[in-house]
């Protein structure tokens, strides 16, 4: 799935399209001679081990990594399945994760070609079109059912 999900500049891959050099169900083609990119690259499904098989990426179609200046989790998710974060056990799987990080000021982000939702121990908040350069504010809102959220992209000052 990362070879799928993630935009590699110096290969001329785009982003939620399959890298010329996977083959599928194999591995890479080029693995010798990779871009750094990809071999600095880690899935949390390989660096925890308490992640559960369901939640490794060919199955449930989501990349999860740790964004390493922030510590957030983003999910990346195979734009031929947008909506396979929502499916259980993934979704409240990514909640739970969602409530323990903000204890820590931290977040999960779930990234749909190029569209961001920010999740939330209350559920899904979406934040629309975000490169990995752009930041969000979050701000707590009080509802008629209670306490919620609202975020929004800040576009990255050039």
């Amino acid at each position: 799935m990362c070879c799928k999900v993630y935009r590699i500049p110096v290969l001329n891959k785009q982003e939620g399209k399959w890298c010329e050099h996977c083959a599928i169900g194999s591995g890479c083609r080029i693995y010798e001679d990779r871009p750094e990119q990809c071999r600095s690259f880690v899935c949390l499904w390989l660096q925890d081990v308490t992640m559960p098989p369901e939640w490794k990426p060919e199955i449930s179609k989501i990349v999860l990594s740790i964004y390493p200046t922030t510590g957030f989790i983003y999910a990346q998710v195979d734009p031929g399945t947008p909506f396979a974060w929502r499916k259980e056990p993934y979704f409240s799987r990514l909640k739970a994760m969602a409530e323990q990080l903000l204890k820590d000021r931290r977040h999960v982000l779930v990234f749909v070609n190029g569209n961001a939702t920010l999740i939330m121990p209350t559920g899904p908040v979406p934040i629309g079109p975000m490169s990995p350069e752009d930041g969000f504010v979050v701000r707590e809102t009080f509802t008629a059912k209670g306490k919620d959220y609202v975020a929004e992209r800040v576009a990255r000052a050039h």
